[in-house]
């Protein structure tokens, strides 16, 4: 299939066209054409968003990251960020740390250039 397809077009144009397409088409279709037609589309879109909602489910399972908030154990105080043994498993604590200090260091200089400036 095309990469291309659909194109790469802000969301707001894309939606403009298919209005203009609609516009278009109902003009010359009668009450029960439009009805139709608009449930053709319907179903056309319910098709595509139903095949879309199973593939993620299975690529999410594959790559690991399908959490259910309302699993037991979740009810039970476990979470999505909690291993079997309850133990967290951010990693990012040395980044946090890093980032705390560095938000430390600028209040510091901030505070330096502070009192530079009441002095003159």
């Amino acid at each position: 299939m095309n990469q291309n397809f659909p194109p790469n077009i802000h969301p707001t144009t894309f939606n403009l066209i298919a209005v203009a397409i609609g516009i278009v088409l109902v003009g010359d279709l009668n009450a029960n054409e439009q009805n139709s037609l608009g449930n053709w589309f319907m179903l056309l879109g319910q098709y595509l968003a139903t095949n879309a909602s199973q593939q993620q489910l299975i690529e999410s399972r594959i790559e690991n990251n399908n959490i259910n908030i309302n699993s037991q154990k979740s009810k039970q105080g476990g979470g999505p960020f909690t291993t079997d043994s309850n133990i967290s498993n951010q990693t990012q604590r040395g980044e946090v740390d890093f980032l705390l200090d560095a938000i430390d260091k600028i209040y510091e200089e901030l505070n330096s250039l502070k009192d530079e400036a009441n002095k003159d």
